[in-house]
């Protein structure tokens, strides 16, 4: 299963874990999850899924609905990681983003600059259509984790 911090929902690791496989079927390849992949002395990153054979590296996001500034940032971080990957490793990776959501979709290919950073290194965005029962269950623990916070 795909690690993530203890902030996202069991129902959300199940998501990314189905978008995962889903991933691995569109790309013909097995990938890697959550690898310590080293980029420098004593610095390394964990992209959600790679693949050192096939040069691909993805980053998975399970939510539904607007993101909230903070998962703004984490894409930042995220294009940020998967570019320092191809300057550390002297090699360009094929970078794909999956998403499970159209607006996330609508916002990655929008007129954003982080949309516009995603077209400019030449990131790929694919949605991953989930299951409706996964749907429905991220959707739940969504409005579940904003009531515990609220």
């Amino acid at each position: 299963m795909i690690d993530k911090s203890k902030s996202e929902s069991r129902e959300q690791q199940n998501a990314e874990c189905y978008i995962a496989t889903e991933a691995e079927n569109i790309l013909g390849c097995r990938f890697e999850r959550n690898p310590k992949v080293i980029i420098g002395e004593g610095v390394h990153i964990e992209p959600d899924l790679y693949s050192e054979t096939e040069k691909i590296v993805c980053e998975i996001y399970a939510h539904i609905g607007n993101l909230k500034v903070g998962q703004q940032h984490k894409v930042s971080q995220d294009i940020l990681k998967m570019l320092l990957l191809d300057k550390c490793k002297g090699v360009r990776y094929r970078k794909v983003i999956f998403v499970a959501d159209d607006k996330v979709k609508r916002y990655l290919i929008g007129k954003s600059f982080i949309a516009e950073s995603i077209r400019q290194f030449d990131i790929e965005v694919i949605k991953i259509e989930l299951p409706n029962e996964i749907y429905e269950s991220v959707s739940k623990a969504q409005i579940r984790q904003i009531m515990k916070n609220a």
